[in-house]
């Protein structure tokens, strides 16, 4: 575990600054990108859920017009209902907003 970072404040030209260590400003840097590239990926995953469900509604608007004939259909039908009425585990009061 890293040890917290202690910056030293300074006014230069009437302006307040914040003074890091060269180390604690790359351990700094470092941790923003690593978000950033997390942010992208979590982006990224929330596109691809948002597809496959419009793939899966998709899918089961096309079952619906078929004629029910057999136990298989019938058990297709099933199962993806119950993938579209899936139970969504609530966000995380953490968790970034993300829009669509």
């Amino acid at each position: 575990m890293s040890k917290p970072l202690r910056p030293r404040r300074t006014i230069i030209n009437g302006e307040e600054l914040v003074v890091l260590p060269v180390a604690d400003y790359e351990r700094l840097a470092t941790a923003r990108r690593q978000l950033g590239a997390r942010e992208a990926r979590l982006r990224s995953l929330t596109h691809q859920v948002r597809v496959l469900t419009e793939l899966l509604i998709t899918i089961q608007q096309f079952l619906a017009e078929a004629p029910a004939c057999c136990d298989t259909r019938r058990d297709a039908d099933n199962q993806l209902s119950d993938l579209t009425r899936a139970q969504r585990l609530p966000r995380p009061a953490s968790a970034p907003e993300t829009r669509p």
